[in-house]
């Protein structure tokens, strides 16, 4: 029997990925530079270190760490606050079934930060028990500690959660923390098939999550 449903945030809940990606392309475009789908692909889900150092050594030394977090986290915010962030198909739909039924859980790879915007954004805070920052753990995804962490606090078993994810290293981290692993790749960024058929239950929307909390919660 299920006691918890842990999502991710973007990608999956919230279309973010596109404006991550054109804050990206702009900053690496004043330098003559490109980023690409293979970039923005290999930054899904991941940590705020990780994405910052990543960014900084492509930049070579344009830009320094400090200030590829501010620019870009500056400009992340004012998109959710602009209303130029839109929602996932089924999002709300799914969070309002779901919570009715389970304590809810929030595992994002974003700093509390956006994660915060996004919450204001939709007016979604009070759909979540847990809202946890890979920022708070040691590693981020695809290492399995965010959702392990979201996991004590709810205290729930790993065998009694789902986790649902959009990216390849997010559906790696919540395997690797032990929850039933429902995945709604993304489209555009779809994680490598490998990692794909490691998941419990694909499915093409977050719609489609709904008959299986009906049956199993």
């Amino acid at each position: 029997m299920i006691k918890t449903v842990i999502f991710d945030l973007d990608g999956l809940l919230v279309d973010s990925e596109p404006v991550w990606f054109r804050v990206r392309t702009e900053m690496f475009a004043r330098y003559g530079l490109r980023w690409t789908d293979e970039d923005q692909k290999a930054l899904m889900g991941r940590s705020t270190q990780a994405w910052i150092d990543y960014v900084t050594e492509k930049l070579e030394g344009r830009l320094g760490p400090d200030e590829v977090k501010a620019e870009t986290l500056a400009a992340m915010a004012q998109n959710y606050q602009a209303g130029r962030v839109a929602l996932m198909r089924g999002a709300r739909k799914v969070l309002e079934h779901a919570a009715r039924r389970l304590p809810l859980g929030l595992a994002s790879g974003s700093p509390h930060v956006l994660i915060d915007a996004a919450l204001d954004a939709f007016g979604w805070e009070g759909f979540f028990q847990e809202v946890l920052s890979s920022d708070e753990v040691r590693r981020g995804k695809p290492a399995p500690d965010a959702y392990q962490e979201v996991l004590r606090r709810l205290r729930v078993n790993p065998d009694e959660a789902v986790v649902v994810e959009d990216s390849g290293s997010g559906i790696a981290a919540g395997k690797a923390a032990g929850a039933f692993l429902v995945a709604v790749p993304n489209k555009t960024l779809m994680p490598p098939p490998e990692t794909l058929r490691s998941a419990d239950l694909v499915i093409d929307s977050l719609h489609d999550l709904i008959p299986y909390l009906e049956k199993n919660s």
